[in-house]
């Protein structure tokens, strides 16, 4: 969840999320940090859901529209 929800955070409010990322790892790497949570997110979802409760697909379905839309916007 709190790798989404930086994903989020990068979409919503980019300011706050440049700022935050730039603290983090620099201004040079912040769309591979970006970008990395939201694969890493889509992957332990699925791993999750193999391993654990039917619920988990929800999460994992959410993670991957959550990554779907967000190159989605990128690319426009």
């Amino acid at each position: 969840m709190l790798l989404t929800s930086l994903l989020w955070l990068s979409l919503l409010d980019p300011g706050r999320a440049d700022h935050f990322i730039d603290n983090l790892a620099g201004a040079e790497s912040e769309y591979k940090i970006v970008l990395g949570t939201a694969i890493s997110a889509v992957i332990l979802g699925l791993v999750a859901a193999i391993r654990g409760a039917k619920w988990w697909f929800l999460g994992f379905a959410f993670s991957a529209a959550t990554l779907g839309f967000f190159t989605y916007t990128l690319s426009r």
